[in-house]
């Protein structure tokens, strides 16, 4: 039988009207946004419903915002009888997926995010950066590209292996200038200079990285449901011990996706759900292997496209 994968979005995918769909249609995913919007002390569901896209945008709202909005989408699966073979987030979604694998509660994981957000916030300010996609240039020649431009320029790291054709760089703002300006001559067939408030993922996160560690450390975790493939390394990981090294990795260390989406297809996923904030990871997916299938929860008919897609499949109830 076909296992299924829920995959959870990162910072990038957030949009106003985020989650509003299944609030309004499912009562499951309003109790996340009220429980959301008491942990929090602010109104959740509203910022997502009306912005402003600047708020939405800032780290310290967007992730407690894509954090509830997938892990609501996954509590509607679960009503319906949807149990998932394996999950995965990229970087800010790996939250929702280990919440959505029992690894800690949701209101836990909430609070987890919430300093999350506020530590990479506050690392943005103190230690400007940026990031750009760079598409149609491979590994190893960007690697290069950003050694050379990191002698001079500052700090210039690929961080997101997001797709064979598209890996984003995060460093300081010098650097990705001069990178944004250099990469066309090498070769790269499209330059993006993404807006987000600093070089996550990078060396400039090390001190955050470190904050972050010690607010894990005083967390237990449990044992996961089902494997969480990770963004450190992509591999897979029930054991609590485990699964917290490698969360406690994640901030100022690569999110291989690539490697995440190959683990979960050599371990027989081939059916995956995402869950949340637009299409961005479908469309990842479909860049890594155009035979995996994508489904997306964001409105109540692509929940319904979901449910009888599964059934039909031996996963959930009529």
């Amino acid at each position: 039988m076909t296992k299924l994968a829920l995959l959870f979005p990162g910072q990038g995918s957030q949009a106003i009207g985020m989650g509003i769909a299944l609030a309004d249609k499912f009562a499951e995913a309003r109790t996340a946004f009220d429980q959301a919007s008491q942990v929090l002390d602010w109104d959740l569901l509203q910022a997502c419903k009306e912005g402003p896209e600047d708020r939405l945008r800032q780290t310290d709202v967007a992730q407690p915002a894509l954090y509830v909005t997938g892990y609501a989408a996954f509590s509607v699966l679960r009503s319906l009888g949807i149990t998932p073979d394996a999950t995965a987030g990229h970087s800010i979604g790996e939250y929702a997926a280990l919440a959505a694998a029992g690894v800690f509660g949701f209101t836990e994981g909430l609070d987890l995010v919430r300093e999350r957000g506020r530590l990479m916030q506050a690392a943005g300010q103190e230690h400007p950066g940026g990031m750009a996609a760079i598409l149609g240039m491979s590994r190893e020649a960007l690697q290069a590209l950003c050694d050379e431009i990191q002698a001079s320029n500052g700090v210039c790291v690929p961080v997101n292996f997001n797709s064979p054709e598209q890996i984003v760089v995060a460093g300081e703002k010098k650097a990705i200038d001069a990178l944004v300006s250099a990469a066309p001559a090498k070769g790269a067939k499209r330059v993006i200079a993404l807006n987000v408030s600093g070089a996550f993922h990078s060396s400039l996160m090390k001190e955050a990285a470190v904050h972050m560690k010690q607010r894990l450390s005083r967390v237990t975790f449990q044992n996961a449901s089902c494997p969480v493939f990770m963004n450190v390394d992509g591999q897979g990981r029930q054991e609590a011990s485990a699964i917290q090294t490698a969360l406690s990795q994640q901030m100022d260390h690569s999110v291989e996706w690539v490697r995440t989406i190959e683990a979960m297809k050599a371990a027989g996923c081939a059916t995956f759900v995402e869950c949340g904030s637009g299409r961005v990871l479908s469309g990842l997916l479909r860049r890594i292997d155009k035979q995996l299938q994508a489904y997306s929860t964001e409105t109540p008919e692509a929940v319904e496209e979901v449910r009888n897609a599964l059934a039909a499949i031996g996963k959930g109830k009529i």
